[in-house]
């Protein structure tokens, strides 16, 4: 293969299918060690959507030791429980389920209870701890200044314009870019925005993000995904 292509790696949504993803890199791996591959990490480009991702923005922060990244994935998903994405605790599922319940039946019209309306089914609040815990996004620059990696986005999907969003770092200087219904913007990516991409609608909580100097609450970046190479295209794969 020739040194000027660039090869992207592209991880689209589905909780399931994040854990058939690792699965696939599992055996990448495997055969890079097998057949005498040239060591590093063999995606220069690297585009994630929803729990695509989660993943996505893992690897690109170990991409510097492409085999070990993708062993810690691996032993993460074969251990993952329900109790690491949201609160599944007796008390956490009671005191939302009860919530609900009031504003469906009669907290509408109360207006001390509609300020306290709740922002989703689901409290995510552990998935956050567990991105903080497991991946390092200040890595991500070094990554790339070092020559592991040439860009990594993560696309979410804005409430307030129905825009498709694509958050993207990269060692070129690219020109963002605008399509029908979708654009990027240029920014370093973090905790947060993974948050935002695969925040599903009402199971989680929407996530608000600096957008262009404005905040914008964004939800699961699978929603109205028309085009999910179009990144990884003009990130340069």
């Amino acid at each position: 293969m020739p040194d000027s292509i660039t090869t992207g790696l592209i991880l689209t949504g589905g909780g399931a299918r994040a854990a058939y993803q690792v699965g696939v890199l599992d055996a990448i791996a495997h055969i890079r060690r097998n057949t005498d591959a040239p060591p590093g990490n063999p995606f220069q480009v690297i585009a994630g959507t929803s729990a695509g991702a989660i993943n996505s923005t893992a690897l690109a922060c170990g991409a510097d030791d492409f085999d070990g990244t993708v062993a810690g994935l691996v032993h993460i998903w074969r251990h993952f429980h329900a109790e690491q994405v949201y609160r599944s605790d007796s008390i956490g599922v009671l005191r939302t389920g009860a919530r609900w319940l009031s504003m469906m039946s009669l907290g509408w019209m109360i207006a001390r209870w509609r300020r306290a309306r709740p922002r989703s089914l689901l409290d995510n609040s552990p998935l956050q701890t567990l991105l903080d815990k497991l991946i390092d996004t200040a890595r991500l620059k070094r990554v790339m200044r070092d020559g592991h990696l040439q860009a990594l986005a993560v696309t979410a999907s804005s409430y307030g314009s129905g825009m498709h969003v694509t958050f993207y770092d990269a060692v070129k200087d690219i020109v963002p870019w605008t399509r029908s219904q979708r654009i990027a913007v240029r920014c370093d990516i973090s905790v947060p925005h993974l948050l935002a991409s695969s925040a599903i609608p009402f199971v989680f909580p929407a996530q608000p993000l600096n957008l262009e100097g404005h905040i914008e609450y964004f939800g699961d970046g699978s929603m109205r995904q028309s085009a999910p190479i179009s990144p990884a295209v003009h990130l340069g794969s």
